[in-house]
């Protein structure tokens, strides 16, 4: 079981991600592909950071592990009839962005973790029981780190492919380029990788 972070925080790591590097997000269509989330919705892993007062932004290496980062999140691994509703699916859009400047992470791989004595386990394949917990440790790292613009680690649902999470009070909107975001549930081929994506994990779309 994870424990609060302790204080003061030990030092960490360093991952630089290149300017020019291009990453998927799959976002509500209301807000903008380059938006930062204020706060608002459910608890994630790493997200609100200090009850909303530092905005935050997800990003994956892939198409694919950006959906099982959303859309699939909620699905249990053990859940024999698992399926996605059109509910889950309308609101959202898949976007291509380009960093436009390099960006300083703080990656949370094993051996990094193995710095702090904790393992993956504690930390990233933790369930949401422990997002209060998990999320106390990001708010260590970004304040442990003045010059941090985020995290990095391999995704609990999609490895290898990496997962993301950026500081809104040290990235701009206009430090991330939008390349394309596209309504997944009007497009026909982001809806053939969709479901690619389901069959791969046994996942039942009904549509």
């Amino acid at each position: 079981m994870i424990k609060p972070p302790p204080h003061p925080f030990p030092a960490s790591n360093t991952y630089r991600l290149a300017s020019g590097t291009q990453l998927h997000r799959v976002h509500d269509r209301q807000f903008a592909a380059n938006a930062f989330n204020p706060g608002l919705g459910r608890r994630s892993r790493f997200a609100p950071l200090e009850l909303g007062k530092i905005p935050t932004q997800y990003a994956a290496t892939s198409f694919e592990c950006a959906v099982h980062e959303t859309i699939f999140h909620d699905i249990p691994f053990d859940e024999p009839d698992k399926t996605v509703g059109t509910n889950s699916i309308k609101p959202l859009n898949h976007a291509v962005v380009r960093l436009k400047r390099a960006l300083v992470l703080v990656p949370l791989f094993t051996p990094d973790l193995a710095r702090w004595n904790i393992t993956r386990q504690d930390l990233i394949d933790t369930t949401a029981f422990y997002y209060p917990i998990t999320g106390q440790w990001a708010l260590a790292i970004h304040q442990s780190r003045p010059d941090a613009d985020g995290l990095v680690w391999t995704s609990k649902r999609c490895d290898p492919d990496l997962s993301f999470l950026f500081f809104g009070d040290r990235v701009a909107d206009g430090d991330i380029q939008v390349i394309e975001s596209r309504s997944i549930w009007s497009d026909a081929n982001e809806m053939a990788d969709l479901r690619g994506f389901a069959e791969r994990s046994h996942i039942d779309l009904v549509l």
